[in-house]
């Protein structure tokens, strides 16, 4: 029998964090697909006017037919409006409305709620671990992922 990979470790701690903040949202009339476009259009709109929706999909590593299906959902509820790029017109702009602020401040709490719980599963030390080896190796696989890419 061999051992459990660290791909997989990671795997199921994504899958279980994943599946509890989406039954906390749910709560809350929200998903864990509202928090992060919300939370990617809002950061997006405090950079500049909007990210476009190709740009969303690209933030959220989605394909942007799957976008558009959870744009509508969140444009039927108020939480965010789609205004044409004042340059190019065939650009679609993604802005926060104010209903889509209040609901991500709230879905912002939850997440807190459960990332404070997280941390006190580990030692300050494994959190810590966590913070600098997560993203080197998001960054690792994201430029296998570019090459790979590149050479098709």
């Amino acid at each position: 029998m061999t051992a459990t990979t660290l791909g997989r470790h990671l795997f199921l701690a994504h899958r279980a964090v994943h599946d509890e903040l989406d039954a906390r949202l749910r709560a809350h009339d929200a998903s864990v697909w509202t928090w992060v476009l919300l939370r990617e259009a809002a950061n997006a709109a405090a950079n500049a006017e909007g990210a476009s929706q190709r740009e969303l999909a690209e933030l959220m590593r989605i394909e942007p037919p799957t976008l558009v299906r959870h744009l509508d959902k969140l444009a039927e509820e108020g939480l965010v409006e789609r205004r044409r790029d004042e340059h190019d017109r065939r650009v679609t702009r993604i802005v926060v409305t104010a209903a889509g602020r209040r609901r991500l401040a709230k879905i912002h709490d939850v997440v807190q709620e459960l990332d404070a719980e997280m941390r006190s599963v580990l030692t300050s030390r494994e959190v810590d671990v966590l913070r600098r080896a997560l993203p080197r190796i998001t960054a690792h696989f994201s430029q296998e992922e570019v090459s790979r890419a590149r050479a098709l």
